[in-house]
């Protein structure tokens, strides 16, 4: 009889290794997305120059928030800005936190699971094209800049308006301030959100997860950036956009499948 040695199974990382050859793979796929959010960009920047029209659709938005008792945001800003440290933190959080989150959201998703950075990628693409429309067709100001319009409704420009030392300047080819529907300062916060949620079962994890959009949301109001509603679109642009890209990434891979089948 012939004695085996009993062998341990080899324990897996939770982090999954990169593939072979996966720094090709890395640069093809972040050059491809930062070169597409760089488009976005340049043509977001050159978007919304009729600024009545934007002040029309926020007055309406204002009135349907009214209608609806959802009109809490100078409320919620008034609160926010008794300690001057405060108004500084939510204006960090809304000017740094953005893009730090989603670059680190990304890179742990990447190394992870590719296939789940790639639909996130995907849903963010295909949530840009929304965007623009909304931008070219449906400007809208945000609450911070509708004083200096002529509508005083108690809100405060935090970032802009002085008394701070967070510095958002931006390119003027880059800068839209009149794009504030749909907000993808939640959306987007929201989407890495989802993303962390579904890809892990930390309950450390999964509780920034939620705690990023509870703090994004509450930042975005206390500096007057947007309205309930913006952020609500911003919400429903992310969830059709996660559709789109959930059908269309199993169409192509039905394609695929069908494809090794006849090669086969």
């Amino acid at each position: 009889m012939t004695i085996r040695p009993i062998t341990q199974p080899r324990r897996v990382s939770r982090l999954a290794s990169p593939p072979r050859g996966w720094t090709r793979a890395f640069v093809r796929d972040w050059s491809l997305t930062l070169a597409v959010v760089g488009v976005y960009f340049l043509l977001r920047g050159q978007a919304g120059g009729d600024i009545q029209l934007a002040l029309r659709v926020s007055d309406i938005l204002i009135d349907i928030e009214k209608a609806t008792f959802l009109f809490w945001e100078p409320t919620i800003q008034q609160v926010s800005l008794q300690a001057h440290w405060v108004q500084e933190f939510a204006n960090g959080v809304y000017a740094y936190m953005h893009f730090p989150v989603l670059l680190a959201v990304g890179l742990w998703l990447w190394f992870r699971r590719r296939s789940e950075f790639i639909h996130m990628r995907n849903v963010m693409f295909i949530s840009m094209a929304f965007g623009l429309v909304f931008y070219y067709l449906l400007p809208a100001a945000p609450p911070r800049l509708l004083a200096a319009n002529g509508y005083d409704l108690g809100f405060v420009d935090t970032v802009f308006g002085g008394n701070t030392s967070i510095n958002y300047a931006q390119p003027a080819y880059l800068l839209n301030e009149y794009a504030a529907i749909p907000s993808f300062h939640f959306g987007w916060i929201a989407l890495a959100s989802a993303v962390m949620w579904a890809n892990t079962a930390n309950s450390i994890v999964r509780g920034a997860a939620v705690a990023l959009s509870v703090v994004m949301t509450w930042a975005i109001v206390a500096s007057a950036n947007h309205f309930f509603i913006d952020m609500a679109l911003g919400g429903l642009v992310i969830l059709v956009s996660w559709y789109v890209a959930r059908r269309m990434e199993r169409r192509r891979a039905a394609v695929a499948g069908a494809a090794t089948a006849t090669a086969e």
